[in-house]
């Protein structure tokens, strides 16, 4: 008579010391894989760009293109800071309108999206230290 063997289960050749292991491998891969999720989620590419956070007076560095800028808040009187806010306007969504009774503006930044409409007028800073 042939023997028909063990359906599934816990098999008695693993330790408790094992199984331990093995589900702390487990949890620690899980944690890996929702770490990798969260970043990818909120990535660090959105958190660069402070354009949100201007407001007139702080002074800012372009980090990204002139098509796709991205700020870098700074000092005024950091060699880097090249523009100065004249006005940011969160109701803001036409460049044109927003910045068109604001003396001294050479430039303007409009960010749009998903409950982030904003205009910012600037103009190049004049109080910058030297390079």
């Amino acid at each position: 008579m042939s023997q028909i063997p063990p359906l599934g289960g816990l098999n008695a050749s693993y330790t408790s010391e094992q199984i331990r292991r093995n589900r702390l491998i487990f949890l620690g891969l899980i944690l890996v894989l929702a770490g990798m999720v969260a970043f990818w989620a909120l990535g660090p590419y959105d958190t660069k760009d402070q354009s949100a956070t201007l407001k007139a007076g702080d002074c800012f560095q372009n980090i990204g293109t002139d098509k796709e800028a991205k700020t870098k808040k700074l000092d005024c009187t950091d060699p880097h800071a090249d523009y100065k806010v004249l006005k940011m306007d969160r109701d803001g969504v036409v460049d044109t309108f927003s910045c068109s009774d604001v003396p001294g503006t050479t430039g303007s930044l409009t960010q749009s999206g998903p409950g982030k409409w904003f205009v910012v007028c600037f103009k190049k800073n004049d109080e910058k230290g030297e390079k």
